[in-house]
């Protein structure tokens, strides 16, 4: 056991921001340990809540990343940092060789069931995805034989990680959030847009509320991936829907949240894809912690959490009409909807809150 550890987090994907990385690991890590966290910024040098960032190049497509992993390599060789924590398939290679040449303990960050990711990817072809696939696979087998720990995001991830790994949640930091606030939105929906993750559901589900609600509206909270925005502006015209959906774009977490308070009923329609099927949401933490209940997809894993408190309501996500006629019976019911609301703040208090994980963390790492 020791308490003087200098960790190294390092990320080429994600912004030093990134609310996982930054917020709840580093943050958390840096109230008993030396944290360096290694990012892409906009910045060089900050220290913020205790935490040493120092700015990566950002980056605007995938290629620009081979710079950001050459420099993340030079700066880790050149550190007396005791842990190197990372949390990017693309960096085990670089986790590998810390082991390896800088004799190092590593720990990798698992975020996603990356092999499921792949093949999810529109943009590559059949033979590209096998070679991605194989390329992962075989340097996700070798890293067991050197990296000290992995934490996993969810506990499903087991199923390929069964030894040297402890599940930390991705749960909310628990805030102060003005819940209380005035509704200016009736329905919200926070994270990546994009089609599996219901974005043209949304729209359609939208276009029917109105015929009985002429002014109801949706926040869409997170980046539209270009090999999308042509079909959702599309749909959001063709459905007349200019006038009852504010897009706004990626926002930090803290402002994000400002605008889910301010709205009734958080969305989480995820396509039955087995990568959503067996991982929780964030988004379904987010709207819990603010009390605006939540209409999610009927997946085992979120049916028995919103059921253990009775803090949302589930649907089948590719049933139109009956999600809509769901909604709608929501909105009209005051009395279930501050039940549910109520009930929603009671879960994160007790269960689902990040305090839970960030003890487990720092046994963790007294424990190497």
């Amino acid at each position: 056991m020791q308490d003087n550890y200098k960790i190294f987090i390092g990320t080429s994907v994600h912004r030093w921001n990134d609310n996982r990385i930054f917020h709840k690991e580093a943050v958390s890590l840096a109230k008993k340990f030396n944290v360096e966290l290694h990012a892409p910024a906009d910045f060089d040098k900050k220290n913020i809540n205790g935490v040493n960032i120092i700015g990566l190049p950002t980056w605007e497509k995938e290629t620009d990343r081979k710079l950001i992993r050459k420099q993340l390599w030079l700066r880790l060789k050149n550190n007396d940092s005791d842990i190197f924590i990372f949390h990017d398939p693309e960096l085990i290679w670089i986790g590998i060789k810390a082991s390896i040449v800088l004799k190092i303990k590593v720990v990798y960050d698992i975020h996603e069931n990356t092999i499921q990711s792949i093949i999810r990817k529109k943009w590559l072809n059949p033979i590209a995805k096998l070679i991605a696939i194989i390329g992962y696979s075989f340097l996700q087998q070798i890293s067991k034989l050197f990296f000290d720990h992995y934490f996993l995001a969810e506990n499903s991830y087991r199923n390929f990680i069964k030894k040297n790994s402890t599940v930390i949640y991705n749960y909310p930091l628990k805030v102060d959030y003005d819940h209380q606030s005035t509704k200016e939105f009736d329905l919200v929906y926070l994270g990546d847009i994009t089609e599996d993750r219901g974005a043209l559901i949304m729209v359609k589900i939208l276009s029917i509320l109105k015929r009985k609600l002429p002014k109801i509206n949706l926040a869409l909270i997170g980046r539209v991936p270009p090999i999308l925005k042509d079909d959702l502006a599309n749909a959001i015209v063709e459905n007349r829907l200019k006038n009852n959906i504010k897009l706004f774009g990626y926002m930090n977490y803290y402002e994000a949240m400002q605008i889910v308070c301010k709205s009734k009923v958080g969305l989480c329609l995820l396509k039955p894809i087995k990568n959503y099927i067996d991982s929780y949401p964030t988004k379904l933490f987010d709207y819990l912690q603010v009390g605006v209940p939540c209409i999610c997809s009927n997946f085992p894993l979120y049916q028995k959490l919103i059921d253990k408190y009775d803090a949302g309501i589930s649907v089948d996500p590719l049933d139109i009409e009956g999600v809509a006629t769901t909604i709608y019976g929501l909105l009209d019911d005051p009395d279930k909807y501050n039940n549910l609301s109520k009930n929603g703040i009671i879960a994160l208090n007790n269960d689902y809150n990040w305090s839970t994980q960030e003890n487990k963390l720092f046994n963790l790492v007294q424990s190497f």
